[in-house]
């Protein structure tokens, strides 16, 4: 628990920080509101109507696999720091995730997510 302890610490100490800024600017920010600050804004442009296509979603998905990736990506730099300490029993780990990891990859490959239409 002794080496734990400091991690609890700082995300705590982040979470308390977080929660003290949003609470200090929600009522101690300026409110001057005008319809200029509440209308819509989207790159300088008035919008004329409403869209007559929908949005491709197929760009937010890519966005949020290449993070889910490359979350789990980083997690191979602590493994690989600790793989001579952790002999083979790091090496099975290390290929389990590489598993796991191909697994879900060609499941959104097989769902048609790489694909652009």
């Amino acid at each position: 628990m002794g080496t734990v302890l400091p991690v609890f610490i700082y995300v705590a100490m982040a979470i308390l920080f977080g929660l003290l800024v949003m609470v200090v600017t929600t009522f101690l920010g300026p409110r001057k509101p005008s319809p200029e600050k509440l209308a819509p804004y989207e790159c300088g442009i008035q919008e004329i109507g409403a869209p007559t296509r929908r949005f491709p979603v197929k760009y937010l998905l890519i966005g949020m696999l290449f993070i889910a990736f490359d979350i789990e990506i980083v997690s191979f730099y602590p493994l690989a720091i600790l793989l001579r300490q952790l002999k083979l029993f790091g090496l099975i780990e290390l290929v389990v995730f590489l598993l796991i990891l191909a697994v879900g990859y060609i499941y959104v490959w097989r769902k048609g997510a790489f694909t652009w239409d």
